[in-house]
């Protein structure tokens, strides 16, 4: 069963500074293509320069996902085209030393897969399914530790569903006292990604 999370996930899109940008990647993964011989292949890359940008290119994302058997994922922590291009000039040159030419048609992309932006920052606690029964305690313990933050705002932000559970999309919050809380199982800090995508579509 196809899982759509495009509505939800424009929802948590902001364009209010300019120059920022979201980054979405089209991802073929050995998992669901036995006959790859790498673990995941990108298929195609997105820039998000609004709302409308997301509607404009809906089509042609599903139609990658459906055609190669991928998934649509998007990093809701934003870019900017200024701090990206200076990295990619130093990405470039790396890859010019390391005489890796073939390399430098995709600096621009790589660049956006491994930076980002946001002061807000969005981090991604990953349910699969052995954590599932544990989710409504993660997000207490999380909304919890976002009380103890003074100054800020910050609180979970949504919930995404996955093939294999969910993605919580949160604010930062303390892990040192996430991972130690004893209401959690011994579920750890392993669950959290600071700058990781989520996912937007798959078949």
């Amino acid at each position: 069963m196809a899982i759509d999370n495009f509505e939800p996930i424009k929802e948590l899109l902001d364009f209010s500074e300019s120059n920022t940008f979201y980054f979405i990647q089209i991802l073929k993964r050995r998992k669901e293509n036995p006959d790859m011989r790498t673990g995941v292949r990108v298929i195609n890359n997105y820039y998000l320069d609004s709302i409308e940008d997301l509607e404009r290119l809906r089509e042609r994302i599903l139609e990658d996902c459906k055609k190669h058997n991928a998934r649509a994922y998007i990093n809701l922590n934003r870019l900017d085209y200024e701090k990206v291009a200076l990295h990619t000039m130093k990405q470039v040159a790396e890859y010019i030393i390391q005489k890796d030419y073939k390399a430098v048609k995709n600096a621009f992309s790589t660049t956006c897969g491994s930076h980002h932006s946001e002061k807000e920052k969005r981090w991604i606690i990953d349910i699969d399914e052995e954590f599932i029964e544990q989710k409504e305690m993660i997000r207490k313990v999380v909304e919890e530790l976002h009380t103890e933050i003074k100054g800020n705002s910050y609180k979970i932000l949504a919930e995404i569903t996955t093939k294999s559970g969910f993605h919580i999309i949160t604010n930062p919050f303390n892990i040192d006292k996430f991972k130690k809380d004893k209401r959690l199982n011994f579920v750890g800090d392993n669950l959290i990604h600071k700058n990781s995508p989520t996912l937007l579509y798959v078949n």
